[in-house]
Parts: C-alpha cells; sequence; structure tokens
C-alpha cells in the first residue's frame, strides 16, 4: 500500500527566471488557485493524506499559505475556507533542501519522511486533467513490490512535446491497456528517432511510485559536475537495470507549466477545462 507523497518545491526555477525571484513557481495562479495546491488537492482526491513538501529557504511563503488560518473570516462568522478543511484533514508536513540539489537532492530531503516505504514522488508543475486524478489512476494500477518503481506516463500529440521539456521518453513493452513494463529510458535523441513518424509521444509526467531503496542510489557518485546537483535520472537508470519499472498510460490531457512558453500555452486550456467548465464566474 502507498500512503505517503512528497512534493518537491524547492527548485530555484531557472526556467521561470526573473519572476521566480519574487514568487515561487509552485505559488504562480492556475485558474483561481496556485499549483501547490492543485497537487496538494490531487493527492487528497486520490486517497494520500501523509505529504511532505520539500522546500528551502526563500519559498517559506508555501509553508504560510498551506497552514494559513485566515482569522478574519472565523471573526467576521464565515466558514473556514476549502484550503483550511482540506489541509486540516491531512498529515502534513514540511522539509527544507539545505542545497540546491536538483531532484535527487530534494528526495534525499525527505528521507526520514518516507522511513521504509514506498511513496509517491510529485512534481507540482505538470498537471493532468481527468475525470480520475492522475495520482489515484497510478496508485490503482500499482502492484504492490518493494523493490519496483512505478512511472505515469501520457499521450502527448506531436506539437505538444516540445512544451514537456525534461519529461522522460521511454522504450517499453505493453503488458495491458494501461500498464507498460519499461525497459530503459531512452536519451533526447533516441526519442527523436523513435516517434520520428508517429502522429504522438509518449512522455513521462511528474507522478512515480519510489521504492525506498532509490535512496541508496542518490549518492555522491552521482553529481552531475556541470551542476553540483545529484543526478536523479543516472540513479533511476542505475537501479532499474537491476529491479523492475513498470509504466501505467494515464488517461486525461496533461499540462507542463515548468517554462514560460508551456505556462502561456496551456492556461487558456485549463482555464475553459476547469473553471469555466464549473461554473465558477
Amino acid at each position: 500500500m502507498v500512503d505517503k507523497a512528497v512534493i518537491l518545491a524547492a527548485g530555484l526555477g531557472t526556467r521561470m527566471l526573473p519572476i521566480t525571484k519574487a514568487v515561487p513557481k509552485e505559488m504562480f495562479p492556475v485558474g483561481k488557485k496556485p499549483m501547490i495546491q492543485l497537487a496538494v488537492e490531487e493527492l487528497y482526491a486520490s486517497g494520500i493524506k501523509k505529504i511532505a513538501v520539500v522546500i528551502r529557504q526563500g519559498k517559506e511563503i508555501i509553508k504560510e499559505y498551506l497552514l494559513s488560518k485566515y482569522p478574519h473570516r472565523l471573526k467576521l462568522g464565515k466558514s473556514i475556507t476549502e484550503l483550511e478543511e482540506l489541509v486540516s484533514d491531512l498529515e502534513i508536513s514540511f522539509v527544507f533542501q539545505e542545497e540546491p540539489t536538483g531532484i535527487g537532492g530534494a528526495l534525499l530531503a525527505a528521507r526520514d519522511f518516507v522511513d521504509d516505504s514506498p511513496f509517491i514522488m510529485l512534481i507540482p508543475d505538470q498537471l493532468v486533467h481527468a475525470t480520475i486524478p492522475a495520482t489515484k489512476q497510478l496508485v490503482g494500477n500499482y502492484a504492490p513490490n518493494r523493490r519496483s518503481m512505478w512511472s505515469s506516463l501520457v499521450q502527448l500529440r506531436k506539437e505538444e512535446a516540445p512544451y514537456f521539456v525534461g519529461s522522460g521518453a521511454f522504450e517499453f513493452e505493453r503488458l495491458s491497456q494501461r500498464q507498460v513494463k519499461i525497459k530503459r529510458l531512452l536519451s533526447e535523441e533516441e526519442a527523436s528517432l523513435l516517434y520520428r513518424e508517429a502522429p504522438f509521444e509518449i512522455r513521462g509526467i511528474g507522478r512515480t511510485i519510489l521504492p525506498p531503496a532509490i535512496f541508496d542510489y542518490l549518492t555522491r557518485e552521482r553529481i552531475d559536475p556541470t551542476t553540483g546537483e545529484i543526478d536523479y535520472r543516472k540513479a533511476v537508470k542505475r537501479y532499474t537495470e537491476s529491479n523492475p519499472h513498470y509504466g501505467v498510460l494515464l488517461e486525461g490531457i496533461a499540462f507542463d507549466l515548468g517554462t514560460f512558453e508551456g505556462y502561456y500555452h496551456y492556461l487558456p486550456q485549463i482555464w475553459r477545462l476547469t473553471v469555466k467548465q464549473a461554473g465558477i464566474p
């Protein structure tokens, strides 16, 4: 059973400078809510109530926002906010990443929270609009195994793929309509060749069930000398050479808001699908 999640929110936001010098990317509005709230809501709707949010110095506003109580509303006799009600039903904690050492370093910061159980890693700037929440789809297909890794996959139209910066492509074999066995992570050049004639591409999106053993592969030996970050991809590649790696092809529409290009490209579509569809004025 998977009952814990780690939301990665400690990044430098370099792809969206200079705005991220003032406002963390995770606080950018998507419809009428910030990205970080949508991530928490998705986990809650998927039955995950133990959540750690990894932040760093300068991003304390994320913690302040999620834990704020809005006392002025209570004094006026109004009901508590939707966010307050949500957070009150969660075991939510915050972990500080001391140095900006990438995804690998952020995961290591949450090691004590994870303890010795499989957990979900969620990247909040990648979203999936679906009837069944993306994380719930992933967990619903997961076959409990302390050594296996499970990645979320989405099918993208060819013209959408360039907006998904950093989303991995995999070589895999199908096990069923939604499940695949992943053989290896492809380089960008290999992915271009694989999908050269196809009208679509299949890419990973930021929800992964990781085994606790992954921490043993996030070591100093895998620091990228050009960035100083612990190379998460190299750790995954090494781990899956001797352990099973599966994928779940999600239903729904995927968005990557991690760059200015993706953020402004997808915002109008997200507004139509969520805010207007719900009849919110």
